[in-house]
């Protein structure tokens, strides 16, 4: 993309064409939305069976933004179904702040790229390394780190997490060795396609946002590596939620 090896540090001042208040408004004005307001924090996962043990047939789903999203006692966003990696992620983003959420947790599953993450085990991201290009339209940084380090604090604490550094790709059928090679020597013990637009996002509006990632599939030989027990995995982000409802 050579409009960004320019280095045009003017971009990131001006203002967008297309802006995510003029979308909200459009909504607003065909009654899309069936809520007024969301609440000021959301949990964020690619899917809802995250959700399953907490939420029921009377709890009250959020109309009008893509994906499937729960109002949880009218204190907590969850949501889900909104589709994958950076661009859907930043698309999700953008809206749920225009329309009243503040603190954003994203819980997804990773690739392990090294054998200090076992399958199954739970981090909270405090640096990710970017090929996303999706990220480069919120900073021109590769490596992004956590914005909000008090509330980073607070939740590797209350959910017992351990640091880990995380690498975030756009293309998942292209982790070829060389590549896998650079970001393990910057540390990267984890590869997924989410984080970099989490904190290139929060970064750039300057606001409170986490990553938790799983450790699943194995990256650390020459071979992929499926993961063993893929609903203990689910066990496990069932978990993190029932913590951090209450958080």
């Amino acid at each position: 993309m050579s409009f960004f090896n320019s280095k045009n540090s003017d971009f990131y001042k001006e203002s967008s064409l297309l802006k995510v208040s003029d979308l909200v408004s459009w909504k607003r004005s065909r009654n899309v939305y069936n809520f007024e307001r969301l609440p000021e924090k959301a949990i964020i996962s690619i899917k809802k069976d995250l959700y399953s043990k907490i939420v029921s047939p009377f709890t009250k789903k959020a109309k009008g933004i893509n994906g499937v999203h729960y109002i949880y006692k009218s204190k907590v966003l969850l949501c889900s179904e909104f589709g994958s990696g950076a661009p859907a992620m930043l698309m999700l983003l953008e809206e749920l702040r225009e329309l009243g959420v503040k603190q954003f947790i994203f819980i997804g599953v990773a690739g392990i790229l090294d054998d200090s993450v076992k399958e199954k085990e739970a981090s909270i991201i405090s640096t990710v390394y970017s090929s996303s290009g999706s990220s480069f339209f919120y900073t021109d940084n590769e490596k992004i780190d956590c914005y909000d380090h008090k509330w980073f604090e607070r939740i590797k604490n209350v959910c017992s997490l351990e640091e880990k550094i995380a690498w975030s790709t756009d293309c998942p059928f292209r982790e070829v060795p060389s590549l896998l090679s650079y970001y393990r020597s910057k540390d990267c013990a984890l590869v997924e396609m989410e984080s970099a637009a989490v904190y290139s996002f929060s970064q750039f509006y300057k606001a409170s946002a986490i990553c938790i990632l799983i450790g699943a599939d194995h990256l650390t030989s020459s071979q992929w590596k499926a993961p063993v027990n893929v609903s203990r995995l689910l066990e496990v982000q069932q978990k993190l939620v029932s913590q951090l409802i209450n958080l």
